[in-house]
C-alpha cells in the first residue's frame, strides 16, 4: 500500500539527488603549476593581480563573452555592487530604488555610500520587480535602480530601461544568481548602466570561494569602479600624484582569477543544461492542482539557479512548512522559506549602521517606512526546490512523481 515516508512508507528514489561537479582537472592542473612557479621563485608575488596576468587576461575574457567594452574583477558579489555604486558618484541622502528579496550584500553597500535604500515591491508570479512596483517608489531624491534577477529569471529589462530614462535613473543589474541569463537575445548584466556578478562558490561559476565581476560599457564608470576597488588608485589618469578618491581593498588574486577563466568556458552548458531541466520539470507540475512553479517572462531563457515553488496552501491540509518537511522526508532538496524580506533584517529595523547614529537614515530618511506586501506573500507562500546541471532524466521524474505522491496523500 503507498504511502509517504514520514508515515513509514519505502521512498520513490533510493539514491541521494546527486551534488554538483563544479570542478575537474582543468582547475587543478592550472593552480598546480601556478604554485610550482611560486614555490620555484619562492615568493607569493606572483600571485597577487599586479604581478601575473590571470586577473586581467579573466577580465578581458569576461568582457568578450558579455559583449561589453569593460569589465574589472573584484574580491565578492558584494565588492562588485558597492563598487558599481560608488563609480555614480551620488551625493549623501540620494536614494537607490530595489528589491526586498535579495541578499545584504545589495543593500548594505548602499548604505555604506551614505545612501537611501528604497524598496519595490514585486510581481507575485516571478517575484521580480517591475516597472509598475518602481514607478511608484520614484521621487525627486531617487537616482538610480538596482535589478535583481531573482534565481536566474530575468527582470522584463526592456520596461525597466524604458522607465529609467524617462526619469533620468542610472540601472544597475545584479546578476549573482543569473550568470548567462537571457532576455530577448541579450544577456542579462548588459542591460542597465552597470552589470554585477558574485563568483562565490555556491553560484553558476566561481573564481574559488568568492569573487565578484563588474561589467560596463561606460568607460567612466569602469574606471571609477576599478579606483574604488583599490583604495582609489588613480587608474586611467595621466600623470597622477597619489590616490585620487577614498575606496577599499576588493581585488581578486591571481589563484581566484586562474579558477575562473577555465569556469567561465563552463558557463554556456552549466546553462543550457539547467534550463533543460526546469522547462522539463514544468511541464510535469502541469498536472498539480496544489503546486506550480513560479513564472518567467515572455521571451526569456533563464539559468536557474533554483526553482521557486508555489503552495496553494487553501488547497492542503497542512501549510508550507509542514509540506517542505514532508517533500524533504521523500528526499527532496528543499527548503521550506527562501528568506525574509530585506527590511525585516535587524540592520534595517533597528538602523544598526554607524554607531548609533542610525546614518544615512538619519539626517536623510528618518520617516521611511517599509512595507511590501506582494513580496511578503510571495514569499510565504513558496518553497525551494535546489537542483543543478547534474540532474538527469530520472532526477526529472522523480522530483514529479515525489510531488504527485506528496499531493495526492495532502491535498484536502
Amino acid at each position: 500500500m503507498d504511502k509517504l515516508v514520514i508515515d513509514g512508507g519505502k521512498p520513490i528514489r533510493k539514491k541521494l539527488f546527486p551534488q554538483r561537479i563544479m570542478f575537474d582537472e582543468k582547475e587543478v592542473k592550472i593552480i598546480t603549476e601556478m604554485m610550482k612557479n611560486a614555490t620555484k621563485e619562492n615568493t607569493a608575488k606572483y600571485l597577487d593581480r599586479y604581478a601575473g596576468l590571470q586577473v586581467d587576461t579573466y577580465e578581458k575574457e569576461f568582457a568578450k563573452f558579455f559583449g561589453t567594452k569593460y569589465a574589472t574583477a573584484v574580491s565578492s558579489g558584494t565588492a562588485a555592487i558597492h563598487s558599481a555604486i560608488a563609480s555614480l558618484d551620488l551625493e549623501p541622502g540620494d536614494r537607490i530604488i530595489t528589491t526586498p528579496i535579495t541578499d545584504p550584500g545589495t543593500v548594505m553597500p548602499i548604505i555604506f555610500q551614505g545612501l537611501i535604500p528604497v524598496f519595490a515591491d514585486v510581481d507575485y508570479d516571478t517575484l521580480n520587480l517591475t516597472t509598475e512596483t518602481i514607478e511608484e517608489k520614484i521621487d525627486e531624491k531617487t537616482k538610480a535602480i538596482i535589478v535583481v534577477h531573482l534565481a536566474g529569471v530575468p527582470c522584463e529589462m526592456d520596461k525597466i530601461i524604458e522607465l529609467a530614462k524617462r526619469y533620468n535613473l542610472k540601472v544597475i543589474e545584479d546578476c549573482a544568481q543569473s550568470h548567462a541569463s537571457i532576455y530577448k537575445d541579450k544577456y542579462v548584466g548588459t542591460f542597465g548602466d552597470i552589470g554585477v556578478f558574485s563568483l562565490m562558490s555556491g553560484k553558476h561559476i566561481t573564481s574559488g570561494g568568492q569573487g565578484g565581476m563588474i561589467i560596463t560599457d561606460n568607460e567612466e564608470y569602469y574606471w571609477k569602479a576599478k579606483r574604488f576597488a583599490d583604495r582609489g588608485k588613480p587608474f586611467g589618469i595621466e600623470n597622477p600624484k597619489g590616490n585620487v578618491c577614498i575606496g577599499l581593498n576588493y581585488r581578486m588574486t591571481e589563484i581566484e582569477a586562474a579558477i575562473g577563466r577555465v569556469q567561465l568556458k563552463k558557463i554556456k552548458k552549466i546553462a543550457e543544461k539547467r534550463f533543460k531541466i526546469v522547462e522539463e520539470l514544468r511541464k510535469g507540475f502541469k498536472n498539480l492542482k496544489g503546486f506550480s512553479l513560479w513564472k518567467r517572462p515572455k521571451d526569456s531563457k533563464p539559468n536557474y539557479w533554483f526553482c521557486f515553488v508555489k503552495v496553494e496552501q487553501g488547497k492542503f491540509k497542512f501549510n508550507k512548512w509542514k509540506l517542505a518537511e514532508i517533500l524533504s522526508k521523500e528526499g527532496l532538496p528543499i527548503g521550506a522559506h527562501y528568506v525574509i524580506p530585506m527590511y525585516e533584517n535587524p540592520f534595517l529595523k533597528q538602523r544598526k549602521t554607524f554607531g548609533t547614529s542610525e546614518y544615512p537614515f538619519k539626517p536623510y530618511a528618518p520617516e521611511i517606512v517599509y512595507k511590501c506586501p506582494v513580496a511578503e506573500k510571495a514569499l510565504n507562500s513558496h518553497i525551494t526546490l535546489y537542483l543543478n546541471e547534474c540532474w538527469g532524466k530520472k532526477e526529472v521524474e522523480d522530483t514529479i512523481k515525489i510531488f504527485e505522491r506528496v499531493e495526492k496523500f495532502c491535498i484536502k
